[in-house]
């Protein structure tokens, strides 16, 4: 029997239209996750992206546990009503909707209503989400 083929982080599979990339942490409550890479769709995969897997039920219904989620690093600029994740010193990484309140401030939102709204007193946005790929979905 022929052993499998192992592909390396960023190598292309010629007649499939994904390839591997490492996933860079959980976001929810996230901690960091040691894995060697997931398949993701190439040809909505950006250079210099990120891949997050999704922990928690704080975004559904839009994100679910399990999903995974591709994060532009490269868009930092805060605007209403889109999805980012954030590294909050202490707890880890964090998935939500950027919102401004009644009281003008931006704040951390949950799509998922069980969830209040928060404004950690630090926090480091690591990038948007610009592609969710639902957890048994086209991979």
């Amino acid at each position: 029997m022929e052993s499998p083929t192992v592909l390396q982080p960023g190598e292309r599979v010629s007649k499939l239209r994904f390839f591997i990339e490492p996933v860079r942490g959980l976001a929810s409550a996230g901690r960091p996750v040691d894995a060697d890479g997931m398949p993701v769709l190439a040809d909505v995969w950006r250079r210099g992206s990120l891949l997050y897997q999704v922990e928690g039920d704080s975004m559904a219904p839009t994100l679910k546990d399990g999903d995974r989620v591709y994060v532009d690093p490269s868009d930092l600029d805060l605007r209403e009503g889109r999805v980012y994740v954030f590294e909050i010193p202490g707890d880890g990484h964090t998935i939500k909707r950027a919102r401004r309140l009644d009281d003008g401030e931006l704040w951390l939102v949950s799509d998922n209503p069980k969830y209040r709204p928060w404004r950690p007193s630090e926090m480091r946005v690591i990038g948007r989400v610009y592609y969710h790929d639902p957890a048994g979905g086209r991979l």
